[in-house]
């Protein structure tokens, strides 16, 4: 049974406690894909392949908006206690910030992809939403 790319990248992060290993799992899921290397004697090497997102940004969203979904159900049910909750989402919080992060150091601020995952992450972590 599969599990969606961006789920799998979210229970990734969340398990990986140094900031410094997350932030190189957010670089390879989220930004682009090396097309080319250079070799020690200066040539340049075609790896052919794509440079899309091995995760796309939408996908990662969507795994954050679900997951904080869940855990906000899951406690209005009484499956969990509320400090639980809301450490678990600020985790999730925090994995989202460091994303955006990875993705303004990736395509830079004035980029549409930073634009598109800013505006969709709002929605995300409002109270009630």
């Amino acid at each position: 049974n599969n599990v969606a790319p961006g789920i799998a990248l979210l229970n990734k992060l969340l398990r990986t406690e140094i900031s410094s290993i997350r932030s190189n799992q957010l670089k390879h899921y989220l930004g682009p894909q090396a097309t080319t290397i250079t070799s020690p004697d200066g040539k340049n090497i075609d790896l052919g392949g794509s440079s899309k997102a091995l995760v796309s940004h939408g996908e990662f969203i969507e795994a954050l908006s679900n997951s904080v979904q869940q855990i906000r159900t899951i406690q209005q049910a009484g499956g969990t206690d509320r400090l639980s909750a809301v450490n678990l989402v600020e985790s999730i919080r925090q994995v989202a910030m460091e994303a955006r992060m990875v993705l303004l150091d990736c395509y830079g601020e004035d980029s549409e992809i930073v634009r598109e995952f800013q505006r969709d992450l709002q929605p995300v972590f409002r109270p009630g939403s």
